[in-house]
């Protein structure tokens, strides 16, 4: 049988290592789901393509390996769209593929065309068009190349219905592209400054961002921490990055973090931030962030240094190289007038905001990961249940908390999750959302049980869109608007879709949901009805300081 473009688009496809693709078929992308039959490549249907796009995302995430999602073009490619995005934002290794009209009908508005390429060109690394059958192969090979490469990212292939049928006129046999060598030449001097400054502070913090996970650095970060005894803090991608004392371990920073991490970057006098891009949420008034601190960076992508705030010692490369560069010039001095502040802080701080500002619903969170493997891993949406879970899950390993950080996509967790069980079927995954984010993309029920996933679900359920009732109630004078999302039985919707499930109270026996849940052989899942009164404390007001904390009302 002669090759055609479909052909040659999946012998790449194994070539990059890809074992899994989640998509929705179309007419314009039938040619390749005709040839996956034929190929060990397994594909899962979503019932949605934002749900696609999530799960490869989440795929991504769990395994550190380059997610792959598929759809149709007009309407199929648009609804990659918040999916592509949320990936962009949070620096996930993905490559979209869609289908697209044949190159005849292109720019004649032809059924289902729409300019995929100009619409996503602000949310990828790169977009590739692919206009003749025998450039498949080579800009398959680039998408993932840039995918992985560098700060990773989304790249977006689209690919004309004809030139999947086409006969492959190339290259007689796919040879696979060679593998770019990660990491530049340290730049010595500018490391040995950083490295001096640590020895020299008398106050140094370190703030850990994602690029830790994405750099694999994670032990190179870890190293540094307990050989120099230097407290960290982190960002919302951060977590997980670092094993060190729970003494140096200052939490999450930012306008929901916690409040000895907001307290003590401004009583640092020395700062190294390490794969963060001093997002709003990090530093939500960058003009009067870390006043008495001399700030480095270390991050891979140069746009990142200096973008939000002004850097004294930058440094652009490899963070895993750096970090061993910098490691080998530390003097391992102890900090100890410092150290003991801090533990003067955290004091202070735990009886501000006992259970971490989180009541109830971090204690029923914490209760949730004792009472599962220590390899579990956790897929919080976004709204009051992702910072009560970030607050409360202890990450055991690198890869055991994903959520939506710079995008903050509601509708995340379920699809996440899915992608994130198929890529570590060995490990318990579960997934943590709200009310509203589950509803946002509730269809994925359905793919769960089709696919028999033993996914656990928790829907933190109370009625509410329960972050934006918080602001109003603090920052509108408690006048509530378009947040009653009213009462859904999820139990007997779960039901509905062949799913078991369950109903507690926050407050009324959470450890017999939780055992439930966790002896439930297959998918599960667990509604926890919660008082829409229940918020997160501390929040830093608008336009405040990470110092400028409300405490509650």
């Amino acid at each position: 049988m002669n090759q055609t473009g479909a052909n040659i688009l999946i012998e790449v496809l194994k070539e990059e290592g890809v074992e899994v693709i989640f998509g929705y078929p179309g007419a314009n992308t039938l040619p390749i789901h005709d040839r996956l039959m034929e190929s060990d490549i397994r594909h899962y249907t979503m019932r949605h393509e934002q749900a696609a796009a999530h799960a490869a995302d989440g795929y991504a995430r769990a395994t550190g390996k380059v997610g792959v999602c598929l759809s149709t073009s007009g309407p199929g490619a648009t609804n990659l769209v918040t999916g592509i995005a949320t990936a962009f934002m949070d620096s996930t290794p993905l490559v979209a593929i869609t289908g697209q009209v044949t190159t005849n009908l292109l720019g004649r508005d032809a059924f289902q065309e729409t300019d995929i390429i100009g619409i996503t060109m602000p949310i990828t690394k790169h977009s590739f068009l692919v206009n003749q059958v025998n450039n498949v192969p080579s800009l398959v090979r680039q998408a993932f190349h840039l995918a992985r490469t560098g700060r990773p990212g989304p790249i977006l292939v689209d690919i004309p219905k004809d030139v999947m049928l086409a006969p492959f006129a190339g290259e007689e046999k796919v040879t696979p592209t060679r593998k770019a060598q990660n990491g530049k030449g340290e730049d010595q001097d500018q490391l040995a400054r950083i490295a001096r400054a640590i020895n020299l502070s008398q106050r140094p913090l370190i703030i850990i961002g994602g690029g830790i996970k994405l750099g694999n650095a994670c032990e190179e970060m870890g190293e540094l921490i307990n050989k120099a005894q230097i407290p960290y803090a982190t960002t919302m991608m951060g977590l997980g990055s670092a094993a060190g004392a729970d003494a140096l371990n200052l939490g999450l920073l930012g306008t929901h973090g916690q409040e000895l991490a907001n307290r003590m970057i401004h009583q640092a006098d020395f700062i190294l931030a390490v794969g963060v891009r001093f997002t709003d949420r990090t530093t939500p008034l960058t003009e009067e962030f870390a006043p008495l601190a001399t700030v480095a960076q270390i991050d891979i992508d140069p746009t990142s240094i200096g973008k939000n705030l002004k850097i004294d010692l930058p440094y652009v490369g490899d963070v895993s190289l750096a970090l061993r560069a910098v490691i080998s010039l530390l003097n391992g001095e102890k900090k100890t007038d410092w150290l003991k502040r801090i533990e003067r802080e955290r004091a202070n701080a735990e009886t501000n905001c006992p259970d971490n500002g989180c009541g109830r619903p971090g204690r029923f969170v914490a209760g949730l990961q004792e009472a599962l493997p220590k390899s579990a891993t956790v897929v919080a949406d976004v709204g009051l249940n992702q910072i009560w879970t970030v607050r409360s899950w202890h990450c055991r390993t690198p890869r055991s908390l994903i959520t939506s950080g710079g995008m903050g996509t509601m509708g995340f967790s379920l699809p996440a999750a899915i992608g994130a069980k198929v890529g570590t079927p060995e490990r318990e995954v579960v997934s943590i959302s709200g009310d509203g984010g589950f509803l946002m993309n509730i269809q994925e029920l359905a793919t769960i049980a089709y696919y028999r996933l033993p996914v656990k679900i928790v829907v933190m359920n109370n009625g509410q869109l329960g972050m934006v009732r918080q602001l109003q109630d603090l920052f509108y004078d408690g006048r509530m608007n378009n947040v009653d999302l009213g009462a859904v039985d999820l139990v007997a919707v779960a039901k509905g879709f062949g799913i078991p499930a369950g109903r507690i109270l926050e407050d009324e026996e959470p450890e017999r949901g939780i055992e439930a849940l966790r002896q439930a052989p297959g998918p599960y899942l667990l509604e926890v009805r919660i008082d829409p009164k229940q918020y997160v404390y501390p929040i830093v007001a608008p336009g405040g300081t990470n110092g400028d904390m409300i405490f509650g009302r």
